[in-house]
């Protein structure tokens, strides 16, 4: 018996048998660690330092009406493009997954997964832009609740006209 505990701390000197060390087990841990991390920051959304209202932000950064409608302008037309652009990426990835390679397909869809990503993008400060406000929610742009508020009616709508000016208004019998 003592023949074979002197040949076990032998063979523990010449090979290392403590399997944490060969798979590296803090390591391992740390870097699960940082994964979980990265992941939730990129999950979860900061919340503000501070809230300030869209006319607020328009008076901050300097901008006029003629700045919001050119950014109108450019963020409809970033939406179509890459909307357009993930519409033709992926029917070539319809048609790469009957001629081509699996892991082809997969790269053609991920890029349609980030142009749509885009797209989204530009739609939702298209969105907040054309309802001048700071801040939605993705439930109010899918539900689309918020709206433009209501234009002052023209003078002409309420005008009276000269008829009904002169002609004093008769009161009814019953009262």
């Amino acid at each position: 018996m003592g023949m074979f505990k002197s040949s076990k701390k032998v063979a523990g000197r010449v090979v290392d048998v403590r399997v944490d060390k060969w798979v590296s087990l803090d390591y391992l841990s740390e870097t699960a660690d940082n994964f979980k991390v990265i992941l939730l920051d990129s999950v979860i959304p900061k919340k503000g330092t501070y809230s300030e209202t869209f006319e607020e932000a328009m008076q901050r950064l300097e901008l006029t009406e003629a700045d919001l409608v050119q950014r109108e302008k450019e963020f409809t037309q970033l939406f179509y493009f890459f909307l357009g652009l993930s519409v033709a990426i992926i029917l070539y990835a319809l048609y790469l997954s009957f001629t081509s390679s699996m892991i082809t397909t997969i790269i053609a869809f991920c890029l349609s997964i980030y142009t749509l990503a885009q797209a989204f993008r530009f739609h939702f400060w298209l969105f907040q832009l054309k309802n001048r406000k700071l801040g939605c929610t993705i439930k109010e742009w899918m539900n689309a609740e918020i709206t433009k508020k209501p234009e002052p009616q023209s003078q002409l709508a309420v005008t009276p006209t000269s008829d009904e000016i002169a002609k004093p208004k008769r009161k009814k019998a019953s009262e």
